[in-house]
């Protein structure tokens, strides 16, 4: 099943908020002095960039997959790190944070993969 021009936007939507809600992330570790884990967000946000970078440059192909299953999980990853990012904000078990917000951005670039399979 071909995703429609439609369902290739809201998906990309998706995977542009993931990777803003990585980028605070990012920031947030940086005011808190938190170096190494902003270096390793950044890191994780430039592979999630680059796959965004890849879907731009193949809008106009048709996407294989099932587009709800793609939209829900990049949805769920977005949310993830949206409640990775408030907590990092409220300097709460900011290392355990750091693992699973990296975890959302691999899941979001893993999701991604998977549209072209």
């Amino acid at each position: 099943m071909a995703f429609s021009q439609d369902d290739k936007l809201k998906f990309l939507d998706e995977l542009m908020d993931a990777r803003r809600q990585s980028q605070l992330a990012e920031i947030s570790l940086r005011s808190q002095g938190l170096t190494d884990d902003a270096e390793k967000m950044h890191k994780s946000v430039m592979v999630l960039s680059a796959q965004i970078d890849v879907l731009i440059g193949r809008m106009m192909e048709d996407w294989l997959g099932q587009v709800d299953k793609a939209v829900a999980d990049m949805a769920a990853c977005t949310k993830g790190l949206q409640t990775a990012v408030d907590q990092i904000r409220k300097k709460v078990a900011i290392a355990q944070t750091v693992v699973k917000a990296l975890g959302f951005v691999d899941q979001a670039v893993a999701a991604a993969a998977k549209v072209f399979v």
